[in-house]
């Protein structure tokens, strides 16, 4: 090989290197965009699977959110009629312990009533007098009684009673009785008016002999009682009183005003407002409805007795029969001329039933 041709090939073999290393440096660039590309491809696959499980879980988060549901409607216990509140008391008058200083039927006392009407019963006992009392609360037909099967003598405490079982038996016509219909009717106005208001013994004694008891023990059937009259007056325990003054709730207020004795009835329960020398009534208020009767002797025949029972209702009641409202309240003692003991007690025991 001549010089000029070795000149020529290595010129060559220098063209076809330089040829060769831009190839390899072409593939390479290409593999590393090819790389690159690949790279940021694969990190927004990444970022884009991503996006579909955070909205999944975002979803899941707002489905997991707890159902606001709207508050169920408040369970409203109906108050009870006085046609199921006058057989529920003569049913807790039956379970009371008739011999316990204090005890309750229906209801639990709490500690201070316990402690204010120990504290009246202890004043009785204290000045050497014996007392019972039943009250009863006409909302409910609970019963509260100290000493409450203790018979006690009536005194005039049984008239108002009395009369009420002639009317309801219709022993009377009450009706005709309160309008004067006839001069019969008259005449018995008269007697009940005077027997009521200012406790005439005389008029009493009047109806009791043209009526008799029977009348009474037929009203008194099926409330439990076991005392009733003894000729005029006689003795009764206070749960037997209160169960007389119950039935005469029901027979004064639960009627309704189309009531075919309705004015009769309303008229009856008048005469018993502000009776003489009643402690319930004095505790009262004029707006109150108190229907009640007193009774007492001062040692005439050897009896002493000084008593009062009857109804109370708060002002403003209305529509008896179907809310009843208010307490029946008997008392009795032999305190006699000691109204200061029988109002004390009166008071605690309206402060009692207006914190029941």
């Amino acid at each position: 090989m001549t010089d000029a041709q070795l000149d020529n090939a290595i010129v060559r073999h220098a063209q076809s290197a330089s040829r060769w290393k831009t190839v390899c440096f072409s593939a390479l660039l290409v593999a590393a965009l090819s790389a690159a590309s690949m790279g940021v491809a694969a990190h927004q696959t990444s970022a884009s699977a991503a996006a579909p499980a955070a909205s999944a879980t975002a979803t899941m988060q707002s489905q997991a959110q707890p159902t606001v549901s709207p508050s169920p409607t408040p369970t409203i216990t109906p108050t009870p009629t006085l046609a199921q509140v006058v057989p529920a008391a003569f049913a807790n008058l039956n379970q009371l312990d008739d011999s316990s200083t204090l005890a309750s039927a229906g209801v639990e006392l709490n500690e201070m009533q316990r402690s204010q009407l120990m504290e009246r019963i202890e004043d009785f006992r204290a000045q050497g007098y014996q007392a019972s009392f039943v009250v009863v609360d006409m909302r409910t037909g609970a019963a509260i009684a100290s000493y409450g099967g203790m018979p006690m003598y009536t005194a005039s405490s049984i008239k108002a009673p009395y009369i009420v079982s002639l009317a309801q038996t219709g022993a009377v016509d009450i009706n005709a009785v309160a309008t004067s219909a006839t001069a019969d009717a008259a005449g018995l106005n008269q007697l009940i008016t005077q027997t009521l208001q200012v406790s005439d013994n005389d008029t009493y004694e009047a109806l009791y002999k043209r009526f008799g008891a029977a009348p009474t023990m037929q009203w008194l059937a099926g409330t439990g009682a076991t005392t009733g009259l003894n000729g005029y007056y006689g003795d009764v325990t206070a749960i037997d009183l209160a169960r007389m003054w119950v039935n005469s709730y029901d027979y004064l207020f639960g009627a309704s005003a189309d009531a075919a004795d309705a004015q009769g009835r309303t008229w009856l329960a008048q005469q018993m407002r502000s009776s003489l020398n009643s402690s319930i009534a004095a505790v009262h208020g004029e707006g109150e409805i108190v229907a009640s009767k007193a009774g007492w002797i001062y040692g005439e025949g050897n009896l002493y007795a000084y008593n009062d029972a009857g109804i109370v209702i708060p002002a403003g009641s209305m529509q008896l029969s179907e809310k009843p409202q208010g307490y029946v309240l008997a008392m009795l003692t032999n305190a006699c001329a000691r109204d200061d003991l029988l109002t004390a007690l009166a008071q605690t025991v309206d402060d009692a039933m207006r914190a029941a």
